[in-house]
């Protein structure tokens, strides 16, 4: 929800589909979002990937130039033709990149992927750039379970309302076990290794 003409807040860094629409259709103030595809063709391979990248960088600066300060880096639109950039990928990616270039604190990223599920996916994500997460498919998922009847007595509002909760509570406690206290100084500050 727009706070001031200055701020939009958004009170949980993972988003449900609604609020996503919302944010897509800012148009407050100095706002103004551009969705940007995170997609290949797979036939053509891993080159066609690292072209895929620098095609999001290049329409990411173009949308900057442009005055957008809200990325939506979308892999809706999948196919047997096209597949998605891994979401960790295609964020940090471009968060490294418009470091490189000096624009990233004039935009906010937000990633709307059916890749992210679970608490250690969005805690990479928020970790490497992110500012909030659409997990759509997490969220057609409970639908099709309530559709179902695996998921009794609660409605679509209820279910992804208690998925968001228990995702975010989930990343407070990976953040609080470094004695980070906000999720906005977690995000983009790449605390983790590789083990194994």
């Amino acid at each position: 929800e727009p706070a001031s003409a200055h701020l939009i807040e958004l009170h949980y860094p993972v988003l449900t589909n609604e609020e996503l629409a919302k944010l897509r259709h800012v148009s407050q103030g100095q706002f103004k979002s551009s969705t940007l595809p995170i997609l290949y063709k797979v036939a053509e391979g891993p080159s066609e990937l690292e072209k895929a990248l620098d095609n999001l960088f290049a329409l990411a600066d173009r949308s900057i130039a442009d005055g957008v300060n809200i990325l939506i880096l979308s892999d809706r639109g999948i196919s047997k033709d096209m597949a998605p950039i891994p979401a960790l990928l295609a964020a940090a990616g471009l968060h490294h990149h418009l470091i490189r270039k000096g624009t990233r604190t004039r935009v906010g990223l937000v990633l709307e992927s059916g890749e992210p599920r679970e608490v250690h996916h969005f805690s990479l994500l928020i970790g490497y750039g992110c500012g909030a997460i659409n997990p759509y498919v997490a969220f057609e998922t409970i639908d099709d379970m309530i559709r179902q009847g695996l998921l009794k007595g609660i409605k679509h509002k209820d279910a992804c309302k208690n998925f968001v909760k228990a995702a975010v509570k989930g990343v407070v406690k990976v953040i609080s076990k470094m004695g980070i206290s906000t999720i906005q100084s977690y995000r983009g500050a790449q605390i983790f290794e590789a083990i194994g």
